[in-house]
């Protein structure tokens, strides 16, 4: 389910830069699952700039937030009116962070790229999923910008095809709130009860 992370994310950028939805936006804003095919368009000089590509980073459990009942057995959140099952959610933080980096062809453009985004995700930007699964519920986490690492402009800039040349730099996105989730369906029982009488 993470890949609903990344497509949150991506939606939102598209959004902020193109937000009329024109057809060719000024910025080209790329997902983790394009980035292979950004490659081969940047070799055959068929694709504008600038470019937005947005990469993740390894995940791993969150043990700050962990919980033994919610990772192990799970908490009763779902029921289905058909079935008369109820479904148990479990649930695993997970600390979560992207690399977003900016191609430009020019240093205007990335100055400018950077500040833009640098302003939108300085505080807390908080974007929602929906949850693919047997419940029917969203959920809602926070994005900011990574306030340890720096911008990273090491790769500084690039040969272009012996050509011309491309500026990239890269700036570090966290999430607060991502969560794996699972189900685990529990069949309802009827239960009757017999009590007796209290005699005085």
């Amino acid at each position: 389910m993470l890949y609903k992370y990344d497509n949150a994310i991506v939606d939102d950028l598209k959004r902020s830069f193109n937000p009329e939805n024109v057809p060719n936006p000024v910025v080209s804003v790329v997902s983790p699952d394009q980035i292979i095919g950004l490659a081969a368009q940047l070799q055959n000089d068929s694709i504008k700039l600038p470019i937005i590509a947005l990469t993740r980073n390894q995940e791993q459990i969150d043990s700050s937030r962990t919980n033994f009942t919610a990772m192990h057995r799970g908490v009763a959140t779902v029921i289905d009116n058909e079935t008369n099952e109820l479904y148990h959610e479990k649930v695993i933080p997970i600390t979560l962070s992207y690399n977003l980096t900016i191609i430009t062809s020019n240093t205007a453009d990335m100055d400018e790229m950077i500040r833009e985004l640098m302003f939108k995700y300085i505080n807390m930007y908080f974007l929602t999923i929906k949850l693919p699964y047997e419940s029917n519920r969203k959920i809602r986490f926070g994005v900011s910008l990574s306030k340890d690492s720096e911008i990273d402009r090491t790769s500084g800039v690039s040969e272009y095809l012996s050509k011309g040349k491309l500026y990239q730099s890269i700036l570090t996105l966290n999430c607060e709130g991502a969560v794996l989730v699972s189900y685990t369906p529990v069949k309802l029982k009827r239960l009757e009860y017999e009590i007796d009488p209290i005699s005085k």
